[in-house]
């Protein structure tokens, strides 16, 4: 995940395995099914010799990269990286927000921020290193 302030509002800023499933939606659901069955069929039509055993091994790779995408997707979700108005219905909003940077009055003069807030990056402590 990027070391930036999140720009949606956060719903759980470190989710387990087993709330980022509940929180995918339809389409990343297909979305995941889809990669699947275009692995098998590229393991299917490029491998000629052993059709079949190359598009269950393509099939198998596809849906690990399935499953990584359904996890990478709702914990983005929920810890406010990707659009979630429906988890924050559904599961509320975290207490403890990341405070959000306004706009720039004038493009033609910007102010020099940050890409995050103490919140999201501490700043080091150099005094434990010896």
């Amino acid at each position: 995940m990027p070391f930036n302030d999140p720009k949606f509002t956060v719903v759980n800023p470190s989710p387990d395995v087993d709330q980022s499933l509940r929180s995918c939606r339809l389409s990343d659901w297909f979305g995941a099914g889809a990669i699947s069955a275009g692995s098998w069929a590229y393991g299917y039509y490029f491998g000629k010799p052993t059709r079949i055993a190359c598009a269950n091994t393509a099939m198998a790779l596809g849906l690990t990269c399935a499953s990584m995408m359904l996890l990478q997707n709702g914990r983005a979700r929920l810890r406010g990286y990707r659009e979630n108005a429906r988890e924050v219905k559904m599961y509320g909003a975290w207490p403890v927000q990341p405070e959000l940077r306004g706009k720039e009055q004038d493009a033609r003069f910007p102010i020099a921020m940050g890409t995050a807030s103490p919140l999201t990056r501490p700043p080091l402590d150099w005094r434990n290193y010896d």
